[in-house]
């Protein structure tokens, strides 16, 4: 693979490549998918708790859906947020090398 490939940049030492921008979809994907097992889990456990609690295992069912969203907005914020950084990073850095490259033409 070429130096540039994923196996590339997860093997730069010098951390000049993010390997991050590009495994985000599947972190999410990750993400949506511990959250459905979850949700199901619930939903599982409520049916469970109905034979000692109807009411409890009734909260735990209707609940199950708004924790899904609940975990999976959760992820998208933390997600995005995690995206933001490393642009402002690559955008940064793009910008020092612009204005050392600037300078060195003017001196």
């Amino acid at each position: 693979m070429d130096a540039h490939g994923f196996f590339g940049k997860l093997f730069d030492f010098s951390f000049k490549e993010f390997v991050t921008l590009q495994i985000v979809r599947y972190l999410y994907v990750l993400a949506i998918l511990l959250s459905a097992i979850s949700a199901l889990s619930m939903i599982v456990s409520g049916f469970s708790t109905m034979q000692y609690s109807f009411l409890g295992g009734l909260v735990k069912i209707v609940g199950s859906p708004v924790s899904f969203v609940l975990m999976v907005l959760f992820a998208r914020v933390v997600l995005e947020a995690l995206v933001a950084t490393f642009r402002i990073a690559e955008n940064t850095t793009l910008m020092v090398e612009k204005n050392s490259r600037e300078q060195e033409r003017g001196s």
